[in-house]
């Protein structure tokens, strides 16, 4: 039929594209960039063995802050945060098209994600008693120090 998809066509961008567009998340509060390397390099504070520098980007969750890491790592990258602010417990998903990851926060806010492949991603933090935060999509690449 004229109207069958192409098996062989890449869909990831359609999936993420379909991703953004959850309604599950209507209620939550967009969480408001603060600060991110990758649109306004810097000096990189801390370089690996391959010279290459990690993002950083900081949120503001309404009183609670975000601190986020993109590390390379290859053809993958690792996440590592720290929330902080004034809260008993904590909970941080990983958004990807078409899934979601929980990750372990300990007891002083932070945590790590490893092996992320490329393409994008958003995170929701939860917190009893206020309304779900979430990140705007962000993309991490494969090519070295971008996101």
């Amino acid at each position: 039929m004229w109207n069958d998809p192409d098996p062989t066509e890449d869909r990831s961008g359609r999936a993420a594209a379909l991703a953004a567009f959850d309604r599950s998340l209507d209620r939550a509060r967009q969480a408001r960039t603060i600060s991110d390397t990758a649109l306004a390099p810097g000096p990189a504070v801390h370089r690996d063995h391959r010279g290459a520098a990690p993002t950083t980007l900081l949120f503001d969750l309404g009183g609670v802050r975000l601190d986020l890491q993109i590390h390379p790592r290859g053809d993958h990258h690792s996440l590592s945060g720290l929330v902080g602010g004034e809260f008993d417990h904590v909970d941080v998903h990983v958004r990807r098209s078409g899934s979601t990851l929980r990750l372990f926060v300990g007891v002083d806010g932070r945590f790590e994600a490893h092996d992320l492949a490329p393409g994008p991603l958003s995170l929701a933090v939860e917190i009893p008693g206020r309304p779900l935060a979430v990140t705007d999509w962000f993309t991490v690449s494969t090519a070295t120090g971008d996101r």
